[in-house]
């Protein structure tokens, strides 16, 4: 068994950490792996990465996650059906064999009926309602009952369409969310906060007992990314580009670089140059997407150039289970790159791109002279459970006990008990 993880962890917090317990829970169970696809540096959302992934991709793996791999920036910056699509190809790739998810409605068995009535579904009447100005999103809820108001529960049924259309046998395992909803940005006395919510909130110290001491530490030493720092750059890229050059732009079409253009003569910051562009039809999300376009100078024919790639980034991965990697590209469905190299750098041209541009504005290290994060040992995870069960095989009251735990014992990972061993002593 391998189970994938589609994640973004921005930050990872412990929402994010009750599901990687969850998947953590059925792999060792099946004697299985944890594998996950991040966003790296921008978001689906339009958003900017509050810290860059390989810090992110770290703690991931120290929370128990086998492998991180990176999302290239066309699959993390995007609308839901391409951001799934990507996402499950890779995932696909590196052989999972089930997807694990958080939705705020995890009775999936609607997706069939969703998916029939969308392949049955004339274009024309999609086409009607949006010229009425409907957003997608409120187009898909009254064409096909998808629900507009649960965001995990339709990126989940992105997933679903993109593993059917793929003809893929990966099962699906819902998560119920618990705590905080996805967009709140209040601080609450929830079982999680949303990760809105502990980026608006960074530095209030309610949020550190949703955040590890490790991912605490690491953001404190970094420099805090937000969106309101692009708005000069910004400014200075649309006017530089003009209304032609805004129309080349990827996801630019039907006349919205006019209002664009015209929008940054007036706005006063991000916030503002958000509002002024978006419509009823053109979300906030969506607008954030294309500014993040125009900022990295993302083309329509980088799009087609690129997309495509299957050649992948590795972030970070367990020092004992990095043979993955090896496995992964002996089956030759995708490229796994641990690090960059004269021979793969050009594979990557447009993240490298998207890298410097994140680096001059939130970030003074090079990130892609960064080397593959091998975490040697994750105490919060493996240790504490197998020293549970060390500490489990002498608490017997009889020997016969004590052979029984031994021989369930013995059959457990060598390394991790190699670890406790020095540990103990």
């Amino acid at each position: 068994m391998r189970i994938g993880i589609v994640a973004e962890f921005n930050p990872l917090h412990s929402g994010h950490r009750y599901l990687i317990e969850c998947a953590r829970k059925i792999a060792d169970e099946n004697n299985g792996e944890v594998i996950c696809v991040m966003s790296e540096f921008f978001t689906q959302r339009g958003e900017v990465a509050i810290v860059d992934g390989y810090t992110r991709a770290r703690e991931a793996v120290r929370s128990g996650c086998d492998m991180v791999i990176a999302l290239p920036y066309l699959g993390s910056v995007a609308y839901g059906d391409d951001f799934a699509k990507k996402s499950i190809e890779i995932l696909s790739g590196a052989r999972i064999t089930h997807l694990i998810f958080g939705t705020e409605n995890d009775d999936v068995s609607i997706f069939e009926e969703i998916y029939t009535k969308q392949q049955n579904t004339n274009g024309e009447e999609y086409k009607k309602l949006l010229k009425t100005g409907l957003s997608h999103a409120r187009i898909n809820s009254v064409l096909y009952g998808l629900e507009n108001n649960n965001p995990n529960f339709s990126l989940a049924y992105s997933y679903y369409k993109a593993i059917r259309e793929a003809g893929l046998s990966i099962q699906m395992i819902p998560i119920k969310r618990k705590g905080q909803g996805l967009n709140n940005s209040e601080m609450l006395e929830e079982e999680h906060l949303s990760a809105t919510a502990i980026r608006n909130n960074i530095n209030d110290e309610g949020v550190e007992r949703y955040l590890s001491k490790d991912m605490l530490a690491d953001l404190r030493k970094e420099n805090i990314a937000s969106e309101s720092e692009l708005f000069p750059y910004l400014k200075y890229k649309i006017l530089s580009l003009g209304k032609e050059g805004i129309k080349r732009i990827y996801d630019v079409s039907e006349g919205l670089e006019n209002r664009i253009y015209e929008a940054t003569l007036k706005a006063e910051n991000y916030s503002n140059l958000v509002e002024l562009i978006a419509t009823k039809r053109y979300s906030n999300k969506k607008i954030q997407r294309i500014l993040l376009h125009i900022l990295t100078n993302t083309t329509k024919e980088d799009y087609k150039v690129n997309f495509s790639t299957n050649n992948f980034r590795v972030l970070a991965v367990k020092k004992h289970k990095a043979a993955i990697i090896r496995e992964i590209n002996r089956d030759g469905k995708i490229s796994l790159h641990p690090l960059l190299n004269s021979k793969n750098s050009m594979s990557f041209e447009h993240d490298i791109k998207v890298a410097r541009i994140y680096e001059m504005l939130f970030s003074n290290k090079d990130i892609f002279r960064e080397n593959i994060q091998i975490i040697d040992w994750c105490w919060r995870a493996d240790s504490i459970k197998w020293f549970c069960r060390v500490s489990f095989l002498f608490a017997v009251d009889n020997w016969s006990q004590f052979c029984v735990n031994f021989t369930e014992l013995i059959v457990v990972d060598i390394y991790t008990l190699t670890k406790i061993y020095v540990i103990i002593l």
